[in-house]
């Protein structure tokens, strides 16, 4: 269809803004070359024992790296002392960084391994033992609490009404974005008969939206349809995006997959990037005038984790923006994509699958469907048009500030950890004095090692809090951003679509047909009485001629004539298509406050527990001894 933009160029809109990684949280440049050695390649390629890569694992690795109190807390299993701990860290980790990749793990379990062995701590002594590195002892390293933050959900928001799970069949219509389908007595014991959690299976042809034609309601209730809409919000689905355990295809040509569980459906499939393409763009001809998500780029080469990581959380928000859209996430092709348990590849290959817009369904319409569209559409159309450039700057900086707050508290958080690591290794060093039966001297080394726990808890709630900082607030922004520039693309699609319009094109063509039609039927009119008066050169032949032109011109006329009927109603149908889609925009703004109350509530708890932990620590550092006659 002319005007729509293609689902290529949709894709990298929401990753048209920098990616923001910050290497220096602090905003100073790091130094580069102060370790000509990269630690993290030392044993590449060595057959490294299993429990290198499971304690890697479960230390929760984002963008294919853990932080420094994860992994304090696998080296404080290894029960080497704090001393050797603080100085196996010093070894692998800059005083800058807050964040490891796998290789560095692996140096630092090596050399756990070797601290173990009472083998001499140092690079140089790695290198020459890395083909015959022993195997570092960590009991209990499945039971560590690396606690992690689950996402909160911005959009379960507490509230009296029920949540109501509606399964959605594959072959349900919708008429109406903002109001519920009714589901019969009988179709849902049909549908609780069928397996696989009780969905239906792919159908043998996939049509396009079978979407009836909407008619006016004859009362509309508006706190009966505040609430509906306010359920709505309630009942949406949550999609889970992760990485399957293993990569398939052969050497280079090795693909990721991903394991997409739907919370309401209760389903897991796995899926490929190249599907995740692939019905973007049969929805982008289906649904030419909706407000369609965009998807993470395509990468040629072989992807870094970083990069992969970006992709996850960037399909992430893909699919639960598709779920979320009260149109969309009842298109049948979204319903199998979600449920179908075979790979995607092989389904399609025995289903028919419709690329029709959903315009087409939905004709023809009620000559009263017109009077649901408010006269200031297209003013308010203009005023969205007009801000959103602005609004989508907006948030790319509140994202790039958001998420360099986000690293700064990390790395304070990990600052606190070295610190707290440094006290415990010093209340070992000093805590016998020189001066025999110095009690100060323990007593102060004692409170050495308290302060050093309050520390370490301090390291905790701070990584509690970039977590929560990065999960409830980054992301959910992004998905704002995101919400905009979409809104932004369709906005842009309407105004394509108007450049070639077919209904002008027609009505200029009627109107010279007619016109075509009118001196035809002047000329066999004159034909017809010439010949009946038998004049000269005369030919009754004429008439005839000129009836099969006019017959011709005429029918060409009444097809003109459907054809703008029908393009009059499409022009109905995507103003009224455009109203709902503002207006499910305009409503999505409602999820903003409940977003910052996450925030805020989060902050104050962080900020409690914080100076909860302060507080306890008070009375032990005002009972550490600090009269100048005690150390005589």
């Amino acid at each position: 269809m002319n005007g729509v933009q293609t689902a290529s160029e949709a894709m990298t809109a929401s990753f048209s803004a920098p990616p923001f990684e910050v290497s220096d949280p602090w905003g100073a440049t790091t130094p580069r070359g102060l370790n000509p050695l990269d630690l993290s390649t030392i044993l590449s390629g060595l057959p490294l024992p299993e429990i290198y890569t499971t304690a890697f694992d479960l230390a929760q690795p984002v963008g294919g790296k853990i932080t420094v109190l994860a992994l304090n807390k696998i080296l404080g299993v290894s029960g080497l002392p704090p001393a050797t701990v603080d100085k196996i860290l010093n070894i692998v980790v800059a005083p800058t960084r807050s964040r490891i990749t796998k290789g560095e793990c692996s140096v630092t379990l090596a050399l756990v391994a070797m601290a173990q062995k009472n083998m001499d701590l140092t690079i140089e002594n790695l290198t020459a033992h890395r083909e015959d590195l022993p195997i570092p002892h960590l009991p209990g390293l499945e039971l560590i609490d690396f606690e992690s933050v689950n996402e909160p959900d911005i959009y379960s928001a507490s509230s009296s009404l029920p949540r109501v799970h509606h399964p959605v069949h594959v072959g349900s219509s919708v008429s109406d974005p903002w109001r519920y389908s009714t589901i019969s007595t009988t179709t849902a014991s049909k549908l609780s008969s069928i397996g696989n959690g009780g969905y239906p299976p792919a159908p043998s042809f996939l049509a396009s939206p079978p979407i009836s034609s909407p008619e006016v309601p004859q009362s509309v209730d508006p706190e009966a349809t505040r609430k509906e809409m306010y359920q709505w919000f309630l009942n949406v689905d949550t999609i889970g995006i992760s990485f399957a355990p293993e990569k398939e295809g052969v050497f280079l040509f090795k693909h990721t997959n991903y394991i997409v569980e739907s919370k309401n459906r209760q389903t897991t499939v796995i899926r490929r990037y190249s599907d995740f393409w692939w019905m973007l763009e049969v929805l982008a001809k289906r649904f030419p005038f909706r407000i369609l998500p965009n998807l993470p780029p395509k990468r040629l080469g072989v992807a870094d984790e970083v990069f992969l990581e970006r992709r996850l959380r960037g399909l992430t928000r893909f699919m639960n923006a598709l779920v979320r859209h009260p149109v969309l996430r009842n298109d049948p092709l979204v319903v199998s994509f979600l449920t179908e348990p075979v790979e995607l590849a092989l389904w399609r290959k025995n289903v028919v699958i419709s690329t029709e817009d959903e315009f087409t369904t939905r004709l023809p319409i009620s000559d009263a469907f017109a009077k649901q569209i408010p006269g200031t559409l297209d003013l308010e159309l203009e005023s969205i048009k007009r801000r959103l450039p602005a609004s989508i700057e907006y948030y790319r900086s509140m994202v790039h500030v958001l998420d360099r707050i986000q690293k700064r508290t990390e790395a304070s958080a990990a600052d606190y950890t070295r610190f707290s690591l440094a006290l415990n290794a010093l209340a070992d060093c000093e805590r016998k004095c020189h001066i025999e039966d110095c009690y100060n001297c323990a007593q102060l080394a004692q409170g050495y090692g308290k302060i050093s726990s309050h520390i370490n808890q301090t390291s905790h709630l701070l990584e509690d809090q970039a977590r929560t900082t990065h999960r409830a607030m980054v992301e959910n922004l992004k998905r704002h951003r995101d919400l905009l520039v979409s809104t932004q693309e369709l906005l842009q699609r309407r105004d394509r679509s108007r450049e070639g319009n077919a209904a002008e094109m027609l009505k200029k063509r009627i109107a010279s047909n007619e016109a075509k039609l009118k001196t035809l039927r002047n000329s066999a009119a004159s034909a017809a009485g010439a010949s009946g008066n038998g004049a000269a050169g005369g030919d009754s032949s004429s008439a005839g001629v000129y009836d099969a032109q006019i017959e011709k011109i005429t029918n060409n006329i009444n097809s003109d004539h459907e054809e703008l009927r029908v393009q009059n109603q499409r022009a109905i149908l995507l103003q009224h298509t455009l109203w709902m889609e503002i207006t499910y925009y305009h409503k999505s703004h409602a999820q903003i406050a409940s977003m910052y109350q996450t925030f805020v509530h989060g902050q104050m708890k962080t900020s409690q527990s914080l100076f909860d932990n302060w507080k306890a620590l008070s009375p032990v550092v005002h009972d550490l001894p600090m009269e100048v006659n005690g150390f005589n």
